[in-house]
Parts: C-alpha cells; sequence; structure tokens
C-alpha cells in the first residue's frame, strides 16, 4: 500500500466517524487550531479503530523488528495502543500523570530495561511523548520507535532527534492564544477533549 492510499485510508475513517471537526478549538497543548481530530469518536466504534490499527500494527512490525512493550499514555492512547500490542504480541503497559508527573504503575513489573514502541494518538507539539520518554528511561527502557495516528505538525516535530511514525501526516496550523485568527474575530472557543495535562 503507498503511503498516499494510507493516508486516503486514515482521513476517511476519521470523516466516517465524524472524527474531523472544523470550529475553534483548545488543543491538550493550550494552542488553539480550526481543526480538532476528535480520537475518542475513533475509540468508541471500534470495526473503525480496529482498521486504523491494523495499518499501524503493520507498519511498526516493518520499521521494528525487536521489541518488548507497547507503552501508551492515558487515557485516550490505552486502547489504540492495546490493540496495537494485541495484533503485533507484544506485551502492553500505560503511563498516567501523578502529581503532574507521567509514571508508570508498580504492576508492569517486566518493563525495567526492556525496549518499547510509545503509541500515541495524536501528535501536535511532542509535549507527552516526551514525558512518556522521559518516563522511560527513569525505568531503563530503550525507546525503540514511536509512533502516532496523525501527525498534526506534519513531520516537523522529531521527539528525542528522531522522526515519528504515523499513519497521517498533514500540517495542521495551531496558533498561540495572543495570536490566534479565531480569537481575534471573537469566534467562542471550544475545548472538545478531557485531559489531565496542565498546558
Amino acid at each position: 500500500m503507498t503511503l498516499a492510499a494510507e493516508n486516503d485510508i486514515v482521513l476517511d475513517l476519521f470523516k466516517e466517524c465524524d472524527a474531523l471537526l472544523q470550529g475553534h478549538f483548545k488543543l491538550t497543548s493550550g494552542k488553539h487550531s480550526e481543526w480538532y481530530f476528535e480520537k475518542i469518536r475513533l475509540i468508541e466504534k471500534p470495526a473503525a479503530l480496529d482498521k486504523i490499527v491494523d495499518l499501524l500494527a503493520a507498519k511498526i512490525r516493518r520499521e521494528v523488528p525487536d521489541f518488548d512493550y507497547v507503552v501508551s499514555p492515558a487515557y485516550g492512547a490505552i486502547a489504540i495502543g492495546f490493540l496495537a500490542a494485541l495484533k503485533i504480541g507484544k506485551k502492553f503497559a500505560f503511563t498516567q500523570r501523578a502529581d503532574e508527573k507521567m509514571t508508570i504503575r508498580s504492576g508492569f513489573s517486566g518493563l525495567d530495561g526492556s525496549r518499547a514502541v510509545i503509541v500515541e494518538d495524536i501528535l501536535t507539539t511532542g509535549g507527552s511523548i516526551q514525558e512518556v520518554v522521559a518516563c522511560l528511561r527513569e525505568r531503563q527502557v530503550a525507546v525503540a520507535g514511536i509512533y502516532v495516528l496523525v501527525d498534526r505538525s506534519g513531520g516537523a516535530v522529531p521527539v528525542e532527534g528522531k522522526p515519528v511514525g504515523s499513519l497521517l501526516a498533514l500540517k495542521v496550523e495551531a496558533f498561540e492564544p495572543e495570536v490566534c485568527p479565531f480569537c481575534a474575530k471573537g469566534l467562542p472557543i471550544t475545548k472538545p477533549g478531557a485531559s489531565d495535562k496542565k498546558p
């Protein structure tokens, strides 16, 4: 399958699930944007999510032959990462914030010293992924790859100096609040996603 065909499939699935929203949105990063990818609408439709994660799992298999765990940040990426781990036949763990720091629950006993692939939902600034990388580093976990469903930066945001693999990479502008053209027009703003991250 060509990259263009893969992009079209993913974009079509987001549209079919009404998961690509247009308006004036406040992103988790604190920036504002005209477009919002609402991954929860994919997650609530398992058949659509299954199709997307099939593509993601195939990409990871091709590009990262040797690793032990798939690790995803809570909460939105848990379903995506878990399904990818199931399809690839790897173990799964998730990170979560406690006292504003990304951590891993002690119950994941085999993670220390392993190799992991990070799976996230949407990349805008890469901040959440950087937190996951730092968390894994504290556990002596080697990051073998980083993957997202959608890269809103169009490939412009590397993490740890490495490119982030994505199924759909497109440049979607995000504005600081003080220079947001939609704020300047007085358009009402929506914060569609819920997150425990404080921008």
